[in-house]
């Protein structure tokens, strides 16, 4: 009951929307990400590249005049922060500027304005090299691969226990996908359907994951 209630809860601005898509760029270390959403809405997403700082301001300097964003906390979600203009960027829920910080592998919530029409977003910075550490948490997080890269997440290391279970935003009709539980074995299950698969998130795609057991998500990654 308490995970219904936690997911249900980021389900603000429901309604029935189109796909998403991104593209990616990359000239050495440096590149930048697109991601379209055709229709606004409510978007899962994570920060799939570096900036000097990886604030809210600083990683998402330009979206739609009111977009909100949702930030998870173990529990709950804390107060949206709001974009107002170019000039003012994100004010937090206090209405002062934003502080917050969101590296790569941590999956946040966008709430595009009504009447927002066609969002694309982009994101501008280092693609994240070496030996990587992604905190896991006890509970309830939500989580991203630290790289732009479409990979499985047991083929990326991801650090699940029997039973742990992922849940994925489905932008298209602004819902829950199925849960995925993980077999073991590098193995996961769509429980909708009884299908085994190697669940690959597209580039900065966040999902909410209920862990048994904490651990370290660690992985080393080059673009050469």
């Amino acid at each position: 009951m308490r995970t219904k209630t936690l997911l249900l809860t980021a389900s603000i601005m429901a309604a029935g929307l189109g796909a998403s898509m991104a593209q990616v760029y990359s000239v050495n270390a440096v590149g930048y990400v697109n991601k379209t959403f055709p229709n606004g809405g409510l978007a899962l997403v994570s920060n799939p590249l570096n900036t000097t700082n990886n604030t809210l301001n600083s990683i998402l300097p330009n979206v739609p005049v009111d977009t909100q964003m949702y930030r998870f906390n173990g529990a709950s979600y804390n107060d949206a922060e709001f974009f107002v203009d170019t000039s003012t960027g994100w004010l937090d829920g206090g209405g002062n500027p934003s502080t917050t910080v969101l590296k790569p592998g941590e999956g946040f919530f966008l709430a595009f304005p009504p009447g927002s029409g066609s969002v694309t977003i982009t994101f501008v910075g280092e693609v994240p090299q070496g030996s990587l550490t992604n905190p896991v948490p006890t509970g309830y997080s939500i989580r991203a691969q630290q790289v732009p890269q479409v990979i499985g997440l047991s083929a990326a290391g991801f650090p699940a226990h029997v039973d742990d279970v992922l849940y994925f935003w489905n932008y298209a009709s602004q819902g829950w996908k199925d849960a995925v539980q993980y077999l073991g074995g590098g193995s996961w299950v769509d429980t909708g359907t009884g299908d085994t698969f190697d669940p690959a998130p597209a580039v900065a795609e966040g999902f909410f994951v209920s862990e048994s057991a904490g651990a370290n998500w660690t992985r080393t990654f080059s673009v050469n």
